[in-house]
């Protein structure tokens, strides 16, 4: 009889995609609803077939229509059921990879990690391992951390303890779903579920105990049903202080700093919040631990008392902010009050965690840059040319913010331009009145340019007249800079949820 072989985890998201659609889908799409290349899905097809044939299901392709499960439903579902435990090997992708071997590094931060370690944690070979530390070295010297190489022992991240422990924090929120981690933060130890989805440090953020230290706070700081992104941020934070102090690693501060953080009114809150942690832990805070909470609780109480009233060197960055996106976007944003008086808000807050270190993380960033590429490419020019504000360089997440802002101005005051769609059909064109007929109603801002079917498109790509291609058959060549979205003719749910985050939400 022959032995199946597990599902790797890659092999186990295509799968469940396949298994939970009611029909057919493209390989392209499934590629892009999971962020892998459309080769990396046909190469993993084969191996899902086997593995779903002894439970009579089989992974059906046709051309010209696409791939799908054919089989029972109820054995659908208990595949379903059964994927989350798998029992086969992670594999992981690049950004994974990193966000995997940072967490390993600083977790492990003063001590060195031999990359063979690495090797094994990461499931990856050694030259591809490199090349991961490589892509996490740049996040690191962002963080006010440096990688340092010792022959023959391994690499280890250097740097002072307190921004070993900021690092962990923006590791995690940049990593972890904020969903997850309030599910986590609300949920009883013993209640807790297992960690089966590796992805995103989920793992290690469920290491943390973070019910014990939302309890701690609760009860010292917090209000019983605060569950906001601050209360979770600060949570974060405690679990993280806790986990490097049990495992010796001790805050250190200059004389100066440590007295004015000892004798500060905030310092009170924080010595009950580390007595709170002494006990429920069972480990001791010295003194430069807890001025360590003192300064992170200063900067959220800064945070909450921020005036909405600008500085007078933040109107300076402003005017060059609203200047360089008129001459950008459109004139009419320079005459934009709201957007200034926006700008003026989060330049303020955006003052107060730079001063004190504390994450800077925009959960819709990549929605963000998805939804308007045009704006998000604008704001990363601004945000390129703006000089470091004090001895703090912007941050790069800084990027998604000013086009939410930017894009927001351009909404309000209709000034948005819309996305030139060129339709493609097979030969009969009846399917392409029906889609851009849904198009239209479902998405204000687009134009349609052109409607021509598969034939006429391959012979003559008008790249100059095209944002986006909607087309509701494969197309046998990418045509570069041109992205291309493959739909149903009637525009079905999924396919509007992959329109929407090109084209923004739907009008109803």
């Amino acid at each position: 009889m022959a032995v199946v072989v597990p599902l790797d985890s890659r092999q186990a998201s295509i799968t469940r995609m396949l298994l939970t659609q009611t029909g057919p889908s493209t390989v392209e799409a499934i590629a892009s609803e999971l962020k892998l290349t459309s080769r990396v899905v046909r190469y993993n097809l084969p191996s899902i077939d086997t593995f779903l044939r002894p439970e009579g299901l089989h992974v059906m392709r046709r051309r010209g229509v696409g791939v799908w499960v054919s089989g029972d439903d109820d054995r659908r579902q208990a595949i379903l059921l059964s994927l989350g435990a798998a029992a086969g090997p992670r594999v992981l992708d690049g950004e994974d990879r990193k966000l995997h071997a940072l967490a390993a590094l600083l977790d492990a931060s003063p001590r060195p990690v031999h990359i063979g370690d690495l090797e094994v944690e990461l499931g990856a070979s050694r030259p591809t391992v490199r090349r991961d530390v490589r892509a996490a070295e740049a996040w690191l010297e962002g963080h006010h951390l440096h990688l340092q190489r010792l022959p023959g022992v391994g690499i280890a991240v250097r740097g002072s303890e307190i921004d070993i422990r900021k690092g962990l924090l923006s590791l995690v929120l940049e990593a972890v779903p904020a969903e997850h981690l309030l599910s986590e933060m609300g949920a009883p130890k013993h209640a807790r579920p297992h960690v089966t989805d590796m992805r995103g440090l989920a793992h290690f953020a469920s290491q943390l105990d973070l019910p014990t230290h939302r309890a701690i706070l609760t009860a010292q700081l917090l209000e019983p049903d605060d569950a906001g992104p601050m209360a979770m941020v600060a949570t974060l934070y405690l679990a993280i202080v806790t986990r490097r102090v049990r495992a010796g690693h001790r805050a250190e501060l200059q004389s100066g700093q440590l007295r004015s953080l000892i004798d500060h009114p905030v310092a009170a809150a924080a010595a009950r919040i580390a007595a709170a942690v002494e006990k429920e832990a069972d480990l001791t805070l010295d003194e430069a631990d807890v001025a360590a909470i003192t300064e992170f609780l200063l900067g959220f109480v800064e945070l909450v008392n921020a005036s909405l009233a600008t500085q007078p060197d933040d109107e300076i960055v402003i005017d060059r902010l609203v200047a360089s996106a008129a001459s950008r976007l459109h004139p009419s944003l320079a005459e934009d009050v709201q957007l200034r008086r926006s700008l003026g808000e989060h330049l303020r807050r955006l003052r107060v965690r730079l001063r004190y270190g504390l994450p800077v993380t925009n959960p819709l960033d990549q929605e963000v840059r998805q939804r308007y590429p045009d704006v998000y490419r604008v704001a990363t020019e601004i945000v390129a040319a703006l000089h470091p504000m004090g001895d703090a360089v912007v941050p790069h997440e800084e990027i998604g913010f000013l086009t939410m802002y930017l894009a927001g101005s351009l909404e309000r005051n209709r000034l948005r331009p819309k996305t030139r769609i060129t339709v493609v059909c097979p030969a009969g064109m009846a399917t392409a009145w029906i889609l851009v007929s849904r198009l239209s109603a479902e998405f204000p801002n687009v134009e349609i340019t052109r409607v021509v079917s598969k034939t006429v498109f391959e012979k003559d790509v008008d790249i100059a007249a095209t944002d986006l291609v909607v087309s509701t058959v494969p197309l046998e060549d990418e045509v570069a800079n041109l992205q291309t979205v493959v739909v149903s003719p009637l525009l079905r749910e999924r396919d509007l949820r992959r329109l929407s985050r090109i084209l923004g939400e739907p009008a109803h």
